[in-house]
């Protein structure tokens, strides 16, 4: 079996980048061929791709800022943690150069690779174009939650988009929430829609039984952006009443908007609390970062089901995020009764990024409340931590290999 991978954007920056990694990874345990297109900057070294994969896999990057594809790689969050075009920005121009771009790399892939079945990743564009192109090719696509958000926040392509994701042949939701809005949007049968989840890579996020003492460290790894719930994050930190001890409180990620990155460091710079901004760190980093932490924070008005909480999880953390769609249907009782996990309710949102401002104070006071109990608990539970192995890219990608390979 050879199965083609296709991602309009970087494979190794975002969440969504990650899963595609884990199921690419999950497929050579099972001695699949395969073949990947993504979208890069022409600076980006495409040897570090990869390498990623121990040069298993046949890579066909689309470049960017190149002669014909002369601007940043479009990104599926209008926030992206390297420099990205936003969709809502490409004009008709750059579309028809992606599309031209595209379809040549696209057809030459498929006459060299031949594959059985093509695996995209996000229900927009590229994926609309791929089953446009090659009407009679087994072709699936993954949803990441920001392609809904996209088609919900913009035009961009809407109806074309619409009408070829609704033609493939099946699409994967991460939660059944998910799955709701992809069968209302797209108007796709219940039946052609699964359910698949998510996973880690259990080889990098483990817990190596760090010796917790001392400070009580929070951490924070993401985009540092303000749809991230940053703010009131900083804010419920100023509020919390812990003085008999301290804590160590560290922001992991990059940013794509300076003007948000300059609003968050400076309401940061004034809290109460000593936060260090680490920049952009690797996986490895990520994974020694969330061993030696206490407490993982994830504020988010809005994810598709986030990876970062497993590799916490898994590391040992004690996790806080907010209750965005699908996420609690998706946990097992065994994480949320553990006492190592703590929800919070989001305030009311107008958009999937925009909060009603008059319910901050109490969203902000939900955190406060979530630190401190979390804070509490790990000062007489330093050592604690969950065993979520079953959870791994490997179960992920033995679950989807089993639903392309079942027709």
């Amino acid at each position: 079996m050879k199965v083609l991978h296709i991602s309009a954007q970087k494979p190794d920056s975002t969440g969504s980048g990650i899963y595609m990694s884990g199921i690419i990874n999950g497929f050579r345990k099972k001695n699949i061929d395969q073949a990947l297109i993504v979208g890069i900057d022409i600076a980006d070294s495409e040897q570090a791709i990869l390498e990623k994969f121990d040069g298993e896999v046949s890579l066909y990057p689309l470049k960017y800022n190149s002669e014909v594809l002369d601007f940043n790689v479009p990104g599926m969050s209008d926030n992206m943690p390297y420099p990205s075009t936003r969709y809502r920005d490409i004009t008709s121009d750059q579309a028809a150069k992606m599309r031209d771009e595209f379809s040549k790399l696209l057809m030459d892939a498929v006459d060299k690779e031949n594959p059985d079945v093509i695996i995209c990743h996000h229900l927009y564009y590229i994926s609309s174009i791929t089953r446009e192109l090659l009407p009679n090719k087994k072709i699936y696509a993954i949803c990441h939650g920001t392609c809904i958000r996209q088609l919900m926040s913009n035009d961009f392509m809407r109806d074309y988009i619409i009408e070829k994701i609704g033609s493939l042949d099946g699409v994967f939701a991460l939660h059944n929430e998910q799955k709701k809005t992809i069968e209302k949007l797209f108007g796709i049968g219940e039946s052609k829609i699964k359910t698949i989840g998510s996973g880690y890579d259990s080889s990098i996020f483990n817990n190596k039984m760090v010796k917790k003492s001392g400070s009580i460290k929070i951490s924070y790894a993401g985009k540092i952006s303000c749809s991230k719930g940053l703010i009131p994050f900083i804010n419920a930190l100023n509020k919390i009443d812990i003085s008999e001890y301290d804590i160590d409180i560290i922001f992991a990620g990059g940013a794509s908007d300076c003007d948000e990155l300059k609003e968050i460091i400076a309401l940061a710079k004034k809290s109460c609390r000593k936060i260090d901004f680490v920049g952009k760190i690797d996986q490895q980093e990520l994974a020694d970062l969330f061993n030696s932490s206490d407490i993982f924070v994830l504020p988010s008005y809005y994810e598709g089901l986030p990876l970062v909480i497993l590799e916490a999880l898994a590391c040992g953390c004690y996790v806080i995020c907010t209750n965005t769609d699908g996420l609690e249907e998706w946990l097992s009782d065994s994480i949320k009764n553990s006492g190592m996990f703590n929800l919070v309710e989001l305030p009311e949102m107008i958009d999937i990024q925009t909060p009603v401002f008059e319910q901050m104070e109490g969203f902000e006071n939900r955190l406060k409340f979530a630190l401190e109990k979390a804070v509490e608990y790990r000062k007489n539970n330093r050592e604690r931590f969950l065993d979520i192995s079953n959870l791994s890219w490997y179960g992920l990608s033995e679950r989807l290999l089993a639903l392309i390979t079942e027709n």
